[in-house]
Order: C-alpha cells, then sequence, then structure tokens
C-alpha cells in the first residue's frame, strides 16, 4: 500500500496540474499490477494474477464504472489486463492504480518487498551448494556448518598466534562462527 500512497502523494502534490501526472504510473513496470500503457484518459493495467480468471473474478473490478470521472473499464481474462478510460480533469491516474489494487484485493503484495532477481539466483546458488556438501559429506556437514567452523578456526588460530592483537579480528570471526552455528540450529528446528 505504500507504493499506492506514494503514488497518490506525488499526484496530489505535485508542482501543477499541467505536469505529467501520467508519470509515476508509467515506471510501473514490474510487479503484480503493471502499467502497460498509459495516456490521458486512458490507462492499460496488467495484472498477472487476472490470467484465466474466471467471469466472477473480474466482476468486481467492474464496481470502477460506477464512480464519477469513469467512463469504461474493459477486463481480459486472456490478456490479464485491465483498460480504464476515465475523464482526466476529475480523477487522478494514480487514484485509478488505488482503486484497483483494493477492488483486486493486491494490497499486500503490493506491501510485500520484492526479491530481485540477482538476490534469488544467489539464494538458489547457495541452496544448492549447501545440498551438495550436505550429500557429499553424508549429513555430517552442510555449508552453513562448514563456513561456522572455518570461520571459527581461523579465528581461534588468529588469537592464539597472535594474542590481544587479535583483537577485533579474531573474536570477531570467533563471534561470527558461534552466531552461525546458533542460527544454524535456529533454521534445522
Amino acid at each position: 500500500m505504500h507504493i499506492v500512497t506514494g503514488l497518490v502523494l506525488a499526484a496530489l502534490l505535485g508542482k501543477s496540474r499541467q505536469s505529467d501526472s501520467l508519470a509515476p504510473l508509467r515506471t510501473l513496470t514490474t510487479g503484480p499490477i503493471r502499467v502497460a500503457h498509459a495516456i490521458p484518459g486512458r490507462v492499460r493495467f496488467v495484472v498477472p494474477s487476472l490470467r484465466g480468471a474466471s467471469a466472477e473474478g473480474l466482476a468486481g473490478i467492474q464496481c470502477l464504472e460506477s464512480l464519477d470521472g469513469i467512463e469504461s473499464v474493459e477486463t481480459s481474462a486472456i490478456s490479464g489486463s485491465v483498460v480504464v478510460c476515465y475523464r482526466p480533469a476529475q480523477i487522478d491516474p494514480p487514484l485509478l492504480l488505488g482503486a484497483v489494487a483494493r477492488l483486486l484485493n493486491l494490497e499486500a503484495e503490493l506491501e510485500r518487498t520484492p526479491t530481485p532477481a540477482v538476490a534469488q539466483e544467489f539464494r538458489l546458488m547457495a541452496q544448492s551448494l549447501n545440498r551438495a556438501v550436505f550429500y557429499k559429506t553424508h549429513g555430517l556437514l552442510d555449508l552453513w556448518s562448514v563456513t561456522a567452523l572455518v570461520l571459527m578456526a581461523i579465528g581461534g588460530k588468529k588469537i592464539l598466534t597472535e594474542g590481544w592483537r587479535a583483537l577485533p579480528a579474531g573474536f570477531t570471526l570467533l563471534w561470527w562462527g558461534l552466531h552461525a552455528v546458533r542460527a544454524g540450529e535456529n533454521t534445522q528446528t
């Protein structure tokens, strides 16, 4: 809902009525609601969750037609799109986004922080590597326990060889290792 609120505030607190009120909408190219096309008086939203929806699933969005300033609403379960024709003098486009999100119950999905594709790939690689270590050691170790042991070993060695000069690096590594062990215990229960 923060995204919707931000867009609404940007539209309402904009520089002037002559500025491009559609600019905030044109940035929505990913997520549960995307803006495929926006011109004054017409906005086409793409909602992937509407693809293949039944007539009952699309009926709720037709409530928009009852609002002042809305001329027509067209939905398509094939493309998952919602086309709204409106009177620009009466309705700010970001308000349309808020209305569509609310009518389709997508506010919680808009609230969720998206995970970038790179982060998802790193997570998948780490899970694969974790599984490989687990199987290779016949269930004795996993990636997280190996990481913890390596950090604790390096930290312990630094403390033994350098004494108090190892502060904070040796103790920091030891702490990281112990923290990794505790974090691993919490995820396995």
